[in-house]
């Protein structure tokens, strides 16, 4: 009786076994005829089954039946739009399994279709909750997305999404995630140059030159003429101090600018905001002027100018407080107030030109610039006020009043 009884278990398990494997096919066949509900109900326990949880053509299979129980999520009117709210990541979970256990590599290539869908579906639930401002999610769903396009070799796929998530961290001032983010794009040569000045921008503020050095490399080997490059590389080397390496980049850039004349005038102004940034007064000018140039009616480097000249003249009050009255008599204090309102003085039509550029804009574009047109204003404002022009002064406080009710 007991050798009988044995002989009847294993008749169990071998049809069992069978039966599974046959739902494995069925579920396919079941599929392939558009019974979705069907091919579901048998792929499931066959994937959790002992004798096929383990085959990779259980887990192909299933990928394929989620993948498209998932197309048909998309369609509104389908019968199967609310098959499973689950489907990407029983899908995921699919292919990443079918992955590990295809040692053969017998369902590679469409399998690796599989795991691409999966990355843009990631993708697309990504952008939607970037849209939403849902910053968290966007880059949770934008990490998932990576991982899939990784995982079937789509490395170009997975920057789009690094960048989608390095996004979101910017918005959700969340450094830790940029450098997260932004600095695998950097290894694969990115073209994005958010990514690149993004970064700069950090290690900047963190002091850290050295990184910043070679993330302005990067970007020049990534995007050999382009002159924001040079210009970011040459910013790079002049924080550091070395000006003939810095100033070797400005050439570059400005040289690969020259036959652009949209661009040039903009990057002969951003040079001189890089000198400016290092307190090569000298150099800024002289790119400042340059560019005002060739093009005299500009924002950028009327605004430029002015401001540098204006700051430069705050500086020189700065330093003059710091003079006790009792040393007034050696002369430093009025030298330095003298050269304090020789500067405010210089920098009046350059601030007056920016403002009239602003004005002259169709509505668009001074509701745009509204608030450099503020910038300009106020400025002018202590100017006046400090070289004691008070009649000029009038106008200007009165368009100053006028921003703020406008803003209010």
């Amino acid at each position: 009786m007991k050798k009988i009884a044995l002989m009847l278990a294993f008749i169990a398990i071998g049809y069992a076994a069978g039966a599974q494997s046959l739902n494995v096919t069925s579920a396919r066949e079941a599929q392939n005829r558009g019974y979705l509900d069907k091919a579901k109900k048998l792929i499931d326990p066959a994937c959790e089954h002992e004798q096929t949880r383990n085959d990779a053509k259980t887990w192909y299979y299933a990928g394929i039946i989620y993948s498209q129980i998932g197309g048909e999520a998309e369609k509104p009117k389908s019968k199967y739009k609310d098959l499973d709210p689950n489907w990407l990541e029983k899908c995921k979970n699919a292919a990443l399994r079918c992955k590990e256990l295809d040692t053969e590599h017998e369902y590679a290539e469409g399998n690796n279709t599989i795991l691409s869908f999966v990355g843009n579906e990631y993708f697309k639930k990504a952008i939607d909750a970037f849209n939403k401002q849902d910053w968290n999610q966007a880059m949770a769903l934008s990490e998932e997305s990576v991982k899939a396009f990784n995982e079937c070799g789509k490395k170009e796929y997975a920057s789009e999404s690094y960048t989608l998530a390095g996004k979101a961290a910017m918005n959700a001032h969340d450094t830790t995630a940029i450098l997260k983010y932004f600095k695998p794009l950097v290894r694969t040569r990115s073209k994005e140059q958010l990514v690149y000045k993004t970064l700069f921008s950090i290690y900047k503020a963190q002091g850290d030159t050295n990184e910043a050095i070679k993330v302005a490399q990067n970007y020049t080997k990534a995007s050999k003429n382009d002159y924001n490059a040079n210009m970011l590389l040459a910013e790079a080397y002049l924080l550091k101090g070395d000006m003939e390496n810095g100033n070797a980049e400005i050439e570059k850039a400005i040289a690969n600018s020259a036959n652009n004349p949209e661009v040039h005038p903009s990057l002969l102004a951003a040079a001189g905001a890089v000198y400016e940034s290092v307190e090569d007064f000298a150099n800024a000018e002289k790119r400042y002027k340059e560019s005002l140039s060739v093009l005299p009616n500009q924002f950028l480097a009327n605004f430029g100018l002015g401001k540098m000249l204006y700051n430069r003249a705050v500086d020189k009050i700065k330093q003059a407080d710091l003079i006790p009255p009792e040393d007034y008599e050696n002369g430093e204090y009025e030298k330095l107030d003298n050269e304090s309102k020789d500067l405010m003085r210089q920098s009046i039509p350059y601030f007056i030109n920016a403002i009239q550029f602003i004005d002259n804009l169709d509505a668009e574009g001074q509701g745009a610039n509204r608030s450099n047109l503020y910038h300009c204003l106020t400025a002018l404002n202590i100017v006046y006020a400090r070289l004691e022009m008070y009649e000029e002064l009038k106008p200007i406080k009165a368009r100053i009043e006028e921003l703020k009710k406008y803003a209010g």
